[in-house]
């Protein structure tokens, strides 16, 4: 190598080192307005902006299907399994730029070389595998808004300035099976966000946009003998992703399978298979429609289409049908439908998911040249006037709204992962998911089938951040028709899906929409439709009416109104963000009065948080800006029923408590008397086994099985409980009844508990005597100090602070510096707090009131108790201010009774967090126990689901652990709670007189506001003790309503009182 050649060669290693670090470092070279440099050359594609471009020389959507090699084949049902399927998922070698002119232009060449390429797992999502930016908005395009184009230049704040289109090149090799030769070789993507090209041996095969349905096209006249070349180049953005604004993080990359298969030269295309019941819904004729076309080039002779319906493995008798298929010239499709009728099949609903299979074959006399099959459920769909009805049964749907989101994979979702969601999705007693708002993977319907669940099945469509501007634009029309169809066609033979709906969010919908309406109802007219965007009443052209959001009053005018017509569907209500979902139960104790009320779905399932471990020191499972995004909605994508890893919310107890299917009242409780309601539609209570128990103050005193009669859907029966009880002095008594799944299924296994009921039995009891205090107190007033002693403790309270500095007992301190308790109005804000309360929280000062205590005086009464009293008054801004007159009596066992009245000068509109007080307490007392509602959190307005116990924990587990640290640990009606430590001492708090509210959490309010991650929480100081004579609910105003008023929490005047004893060494 000469000299001069070599130095240019260092020179252009150099070069490119440089190049490769200022790129990784965030440095780059002089740089044009659109932030490329001088040199990139590449051109974008014309088509990634064409919004009449939906494809090219793909496969016309159909539904999910797969040739099989033999009827076992085809019984068995499993796609991937077929000798007709090779999955193409695995390692792909892959390369990432930020700018498509940045991006290997000739990489599906065979001879480019990509060996140095790295490896990326298919499927993903490739910012979760570390390359480009993650981003999270509810509806504001991450992209400039400049319709079509999406390469036009955003404010420099933007993300997308600088990742303005990345563009991931896909390579790897696969062969065909020697045994396909002469059949048709199809490739299958389930699922590429947001568009892509693909190459086959350096041949452009096609694009494809819309993310979110089958793009499939034929490679046959690509493929050659050996080794073959796949080169698919995938788009960030294109003119689709403005119909792809759902709120979810936004990720891209091939996420869902890819497969290859064959099928013969004459291929069943398409089928549809129909079950329409006789009008006592007894017997069934079913239908299927073909669409068989001659995929070769030449003539085929005629044929026969064979149907049979199998159950198991067994051909149901009589239950077959033959039909000729006409010879077709090369090219042609045509149409053959058939039918057969059977007798009493077992019926397909949500709580009976019976699955029979139809094989679907071509037949040249005793040979089958193509075998498929569906699984096949019989159920009918009707409305009539105001009710949705399943097989002639008026019906609820109780259930969620569903992304497909996980933490450690993002959109590219397994079937273990799905089976997860539906397992704990069924135990929390809902029948129902829409699939928000997108075509899900194909896998999912076909498990929906199986578990039992009622699907919305929505189309791959939302276009928020535009809203009403393609309701009559013609350009995009056949864009918002051709997801539509996709979605019906893909998944029209699962009987789990009863409902289509045509979008979310994309404005009133306009002529678009209702050409939409016409296209779905000539493919399938016998589901109901659903937008919500329609709004409700005569106006409405869709099946049925539907909002979101609704609050219960006018939820239940709607039920009430004549002039509506449709049953009424609530497509997302109870909105989870973080601390919240408020008043699930009433919202399902109006779907259960009011028959017109369909149901409704939460919003939503899951916390769609993503776990963030580029920085290895401070891991996070993001939210908004989690990545530095910039737009992003921060905290609006954590709002789970669970949390993202699936982890219980105590939202989730409260669900299913809400959703249960058979309610337990009282009816003469004092004679063991209870009515009991099944709440099914479809089947008895033979299934479970009931249960009851008795608890004295907490602890079960008798127990026995519960024998029932049948009770049938929606009858009812009384029954008695043969429960006896000897009341003891001030004792509590609970009878819990509980029904328990009599033998394992799908989603349970014998023994879980899927619906019960606490009710407090009216049980006479003798008031409990409290024993009289024996000890002595001295009194005694110096440095600003009233100090109280007895045998064992001592007290100190500071007359300029209005509140005890030392509560001592055997010689221990339980108080931080300045522990004692102190009137607390506000909190660390749930989120939903932000749009409301914690705005004038903040405005009027409640984080940092300033108080000055007066009228201090302290002095032993003449049975020996010593009374302290108080005057303290608090300022905030804004004029306002808290009277809090306090009196502590001591007796001389060193129990404090607190007496509080409060007085306000404010604005009695006010809406406080909590009226009560807040103790700082030693970091060794880190143990909570208590007599209340748990064992998880609870509020005003969600503690149905929380039964009345005795708990405890250490305290770090009181804190729920939502990724921002809020407010939490609340405990509703608690009797007495405590807090200690290893050694035993600590302090308890009683009640004098009404229930009270208590939280034990390792962090202030203040730390937890000021912190965005728990990670970042500090080092706790000590134990937070709030006792609360009223707490404010936690509504679903993320985007929903606020607290119902009785949830609500005033500045008006009121008085509390409770006790507190020290607790002695063990």
């Amino acid at each position: 190598m000469s000299k001069s050649r070599f130095s240019k060669q260092f020179l252009r290693v150099l070069l490119l080192s440089i190049f490769v670090f200022s790129h990784k470092a965030g440095f780059g070279f002089q740089q044009s307005d659109n932030g490329l440099s001088k040199s990139d050359t590449a051109s974008v594609p014309k088509e990634i902006e064409d919004p009449e471009n939906i494809g090219i020389n793909k496969e016309a959507s159909h539904a999910t299907l797969m040739p099989y090699a033999s009827l076992k084949e085809a019984l068995a049902g499993n796609r991937h399994a077929s000798s007709y399927s090779r999955n193409l998922n695995g390692l792909w070698k892959f390369n990432w730029v930020d700018w498509p002119q940045k991006r290997p232009v000739n990489f599906y060449k065979p001879d480019y070389d990509v060996s140095k390429w790295k490896d990326i797992k298919v499927p993903s999502n490739w910012q979760v595998e570390g390359y480009g930016t993650p981003y999270y908005s509810n509806f504001t395009y991450i992209f400039q808004k400049d319709f079509p184009r999406v390469m036009s230049t955003p404010s420099e704040k933007y993300t997308a300035y600088k990742e303005r289109n990345p563009v991931g090149s896909y390579r790897r090799d696969f062969t065909v099976p020697a045994e396909w030769s002469g059949r048709r070789i199809f490739i299958t993507f389930d699922g590429v966000d947001a568009g892509f090209f693909i190459w086959v041996n350096g041949k452009k095969v096609g694009y494809s946009v819309n993310s979110r349905n089958a793009a499939e096209f034929d490679l046959t006249k690509y493929i050659k003998p050996g080794k073959n070349t796949l080169a698919v180049e995938v788009y960030r953005f294109t003119t689709g992703s403005y119909l792809e604004d759902q709120d979810m993080w936004r990720l891209s990359g091939i996420f869902r399978n890819v497969t290859l298969w064959s099928s013969p030269q004459e291929h069943i295309r398409d089928y549809f298979v129909k079950t329409n019941l006789d009008k006592q819904y007894k017997n069934a004729d079913v239908v299927v429609s073909t669409k068989v076309k001659n995929y070769g080039t030449a003539a085929i002779k005629a044929r026969v289409l064979d149907v049979a319906l199998y159950n198991g493995g067994v051909q149901v008798p009589g239950a077959t049908a033959k039909k000729a298929i006409p010879a077709m010239k090369p090219g042609e499709e045509v149409v053959v439908e058939t039918s057969f009728h059977v007798n009493n099949p077992q019926k397909w609903t949500a709580e009976t998911p019976k699955l029979y299979t139809t094989v679907v074959k071509i037949n040249d006399g005793a040979n089958a040249i193509e075998t498929l099959s569906s699984r096949t459920g019989f159920r009918s769909i009707e409305i009539k006037g105001r009710l949705f009805l399943v097989n002639g049964v008026p019906i609820k749907l109780k259930g969620v709204n569903r992304h497909e989101n996980w933490p450690n994979d993002g959109h590219a979702v397994t079937e273990e992962q799905m089976i997860r969601d539906l397992v704990l999705i069924k135990q929390a007693n809902c029948n129902h998911v829409r699939t928000c708002h997108y075509s899900d993977d194909p896998r999912w319907y076909e498990l929906c089938d199986q578990y039992g669940i009622y699907l919305v099945a929505e189309a791959n469509l939302e276009s928020h951040g535009a809203w009403d501007e393609f309701n009559e634009e013609p350009r995009i029309k056949a864009a918002l028709i051709d997801r539509n169809v996709a979605n019906v066609e893909n998944f029209k033979n699962h009987p789990s899906v009863i409902i289509w709906s045509l979008g979310n969010e994309c404005g009133s919908g306009g002529s678009n929409f209702r050409a939409i309406l016409k296209v779905i109802k000539d493919i399938d007219p016998s589901r109901p439709t659903h937008y919500q965007g329609f709004g409700i009443g005569k106006n409405n052209p869709a099946d049925m009416d539907s909002e979101m959001y609704t609050d219960v009053e006018n939820l239940e005018k709607h039920a009430n109104d004549n002039t509506l017509t449709k049953p009424f569907y609530l497509c997302e209500y109870a909105h989870a963000m973080f601390n919240s979902m408020g008043s699930v139960d009433i919202y399902n104790d109006l779907f259960d009065k009011y028959p017109q009320l369909l149901g409704g779905a939460i919003w939503e399932w899951q916390d769609q948080g993503i776990y963030n471990n580029r920085d290895p020191k401070h891991p996070i499972t993001a939210f908004g800006g989690g990545f530095g995004e910039y737009p992003n909605d921060r905290y609006f994508i954590h709002k789970g029923v669970v949390f993202s890893d699936r982890s219980l919310k105590p939202h989730y107890p409260e669900l299913k408590h809400a959703y249960q299917w058979i309610s337990i009242h009282p009816k003469d409780l004092k004679n063991g008397i209870i009515t009991i309601k099944n709440r099914y539609q479809f089947i008895t209570l033979n299934s479970f086994a009931a249960k009851w128990a008795v608890s004295e103050n907490g602890s079960i005193i008798s127990s026995g099985n519960l024998p029932l009669k049948e009770i049938k859907p929606g009858q009812e029966l009384d029954v008695k409980i043969p429960y006896t009880v000897t009341p003891k002095p001030g004792a509590e008594y609970f009878l819990r009844v509980s029904f328990d799944q009599a033998a394992d299924n799908m989603w349970a296994k014998k023994g879980y508990e899927v619906a019960a009921q606490q009710l407090e039995l009216p049980v006479a009891v003798p008031a409990a005597k409290e024993p009289a205090a024996t000890g002595k107190l001295s009194l005694s007033n110096e440095d600003n100090k009233i100090k109280v002693k007895g045998t064992g403790f001592a007290l100190e309270f500071d007359v300029t602070k209005g509140t005890f500095t030392k509560m001592e007992k055997d010689g221990e301190n339980v108080l931080q510096d300045n522990g004692g308790p102190m009137l607390h109005l506000w909190r660390a804000p749930h989120r939903i707090d932000d749009m409301w309360a914690y705005e004038d929280w903040v405005k009027y000062g409640l984080k940092e009131i300033t108080w000055k205590a007066s009228d201090v005086q302290g002095k032993q009464l003449a049975n020996g108790e010593v009374e302290i009293k108080a005057s303290l008054t608090g300022t905030g801004k804004k004029d306002f201010v808290v009277h809090h007159e306090v009196t502590y009596t001591i007796n001389g066992d060193g129990v404090i009774k607190a007496d509080n009245k409060v007085r306000f000068n404010a604005d009695p509109k006010l809406v406080l967090a909590r009226l009560g007080v807040r103790l700082f307490l030693k970091k060794d007392l880190d143990q909570f126990e208590y007599f209340g509602r748990g064992e998880m959190e609870n509020y005003a307005d969600r503690k149905s689901g929380f039964d009345v116990g005795h708990y405890s924990s250490s305290v770090v587990k009181q804190m729920t652990p939502y990724e921002k640290p809020m407010d939490c640990g609340n405990h509703e009606d608690v009797r007495w709670a405590k807090v200690f430590g290893a050694k035993g001492s600590g302090i308890a708090i009683k009640q004098t007189g009404e229930l009270f509210q208590a939280a034990a959490l390792p962090y202030s309010d203040e730390e937890m506001t000021d912190v965005e991650y728990k990670i970042d929480l500090p080092k706790s100081k000590g134990t937070v003790l709030c006792i609360s004579h009223k707490t404010l609910g936690v509504g679903s105003n993320g985007c929903g309503p606020k607290p119902l008023e009785q949830y609500r929490v005033y500045a008006k005047d009121a008085s509390f009182s409770y006790q507190i004893q020290l607790l002695s060494k063990k």
